[in-house]
């Protein structure tokens, strides 16, 4: 790999863990504090979209849409939300991506 191509993935590396950290403290935020949910929902749909298209070059909303559906079915995945950012952050992080998937 050249270095350029190393710059580049460790530039898409970092962005990706930043989203992904920005995602888990807000919904951290709104476990909390759940009022904030409504001022915070918004932006952990477009952390939630970033990190997706990070990793997804083929990234649509149809895909989102799918991957957060698979969220309700598969325990691993509510595990993984759940725990980094506190219980109940799965759902928290389905309602805010389908509030702005499906307007």
């Amino acid at each position: 790999m050249s270095k350029k191509a190393d710059k580049f993935a460790e530039e898409k590396f970092n962005k990706l863990k930043k989203t992904e950290a920005d995602l888990v403290r807000d919904l951290q935020t709104v476990i909390s504090h759940p009022e904030e949910e409504n001022k915070l929902s918004k932006q952990i749909f477009q952390n939630h979209q970033t990190w997706l298209k990070i990793i997804m070059p083929n990234y649509s909303p149809k895909i989102h849409l799918s991957i957060v559906n698979s969220y309700q079915c598969d325990k691993r995945y509510r595990s993984y939300y759940d725990d980094k950012a506190g219980k109940g952050a799965t759902k928290i992080l389905i309602k805010s991506v389908k509030k702005y998937l499906t307007k």
